[in-house]
């Protein structure tokens, strides 16, 4: 999969929330969740289930926010450290790791509180450990990578389909067939790395940690991948999903006419200080997008998908009968 990250920076790793600097009664940095402070203040945050490539930009938002409110500059933090001016832009854009000792140092520069510098020493190790997903460099590109550790940190993801049954909830039959085709300059076992990958990215809609709601395509559900039985048993995987209180399933039967978009899209949205993420597919190749224009924009036209669906409810009997006949309107 080819993927890149864009942003309205022009860099595939600069993720600026664009917040001001704010903490809450007990001094915890915003972006921070309650929850992902221990009693130790020093205690890797989000270890169980966080992302470290989150981690890591929101630690460079908290840095950012902090030098902002010391109204210092770039240079000024530059000049007091001896460092590379350029080192402070990749450090704020999270285009480069920040070892525990350079966070104490702009803490510390910046005349942040002691309980604030502590919280974010332990965001700088939550950053850098290793995510689940670095152990397939074999099998996954940077830029996938880095489409999967933001996606392992959303608590919801908005998904509109046209071709092919989302990845978060295909079968295993399912998606071995897709990989048959797309994969097929592959090995068996780099294949099997791929299916792997992919039941783990499940784990998270299995044990109900992330939100779904899809809107699919008539043309996504009557694709017969892997033939008429694995599609029907997919169909069946979605009737089950869609009866869940966290999943949302709608479907854009084709008697509803042209629809708004032709290529899929997602957009994922966090429970931490970091904005929604639209992950745009063309082809092989993939687009993580944080800019705000264009996040909106694909809002907007997820909204008037999801209006011209048919309802979740007519959605469920829809799944039902659709094995019954060729096309369900």
């Amino acid at each position: 999969m080819s993927e890149t990250r864009s942003t309205q920076h022009g860099r595939a790793e600069d993720f600026d929330s664009g917040r001001s600097e704010q903490t809450d009664a007990r001094g915890v940095p915003a972006g921070i969740r309650r929850g992902d402070l221990g009693q130790d203040p020093a205690s890797p945050l989000g270890r169980a289930s966080g992302s470290p490539m989150v981690r890591r930009h929101l630690l460079a938002g908290e840095l950012r926010r902090l030098r902002h409110a010391a109204r210092l500059t770039h240079a000024d933090i530059a000049a007091r450290l001896d460092w590379p001016q350029a080192k402070i832009s990749k450090i704020e854009g999270a285009r480069q790791h920040v070892g525990v000792d350079a966070v104490i140092a702009l803490a510390d520069i910046c005349h942040a509180a002691s309980e604030h510098r502590d919280r974010l020493v332990a965001l700088a190790h939550s950053a850098r450990q290793r995510g689940w997903w670095e152990s397939y460099r074999d099998v996954l590109s940077p830029d996938a990578r880095q489409h999967i550790g933001f996606e392992a940190e959303a608590a919801a993801v908005q998904v509109f389909a046209t071709e092919a049954v989302p990845e978060l909830v295909q079968t295993a039959e399912y998606a071995a067939a897709i990989r048959a085709v797309r994969l097929a300059d592959r090995s068996a076992s780099e294949v099997e790395r791929s299916l792997e990958v992919l039941r783990r990215r499940q784990q998270r809609v299995a044990s109900g940690e992330v939100r779904l709601d899809l809107t699919l395509a008539e043309s996504s559900l009557r694709r017969e991948v892997g033939g008429r039985d694995v599609l029907e048993r997919q169909r069946g995987r979605l009737r089950e999903l869609a009866r869940r209180e966290d999943v949302t399933v709608r479907v854009l039967p084709f008697s509803t006419g042209a629809l708004a978009a032709d290529e899929p899209f997602s957009l994922l949205s966090f429970d931490l200080e970091l904005p929604e993420a639209v992950v745009s597919t063309f082809g092989s190749s993939t687009s993580l997008i944080d800019d705000p224009a264009a996040v909106q924009n694909h809002r907007a036209l997820l909204q008037r998908l999801q209006a011209t669906a048919l309802s979740p409810d007519d959605s469920i009997r829809w799944l039902d009968v659709a094995g019954t006949s060729p096309a369900v309107g």
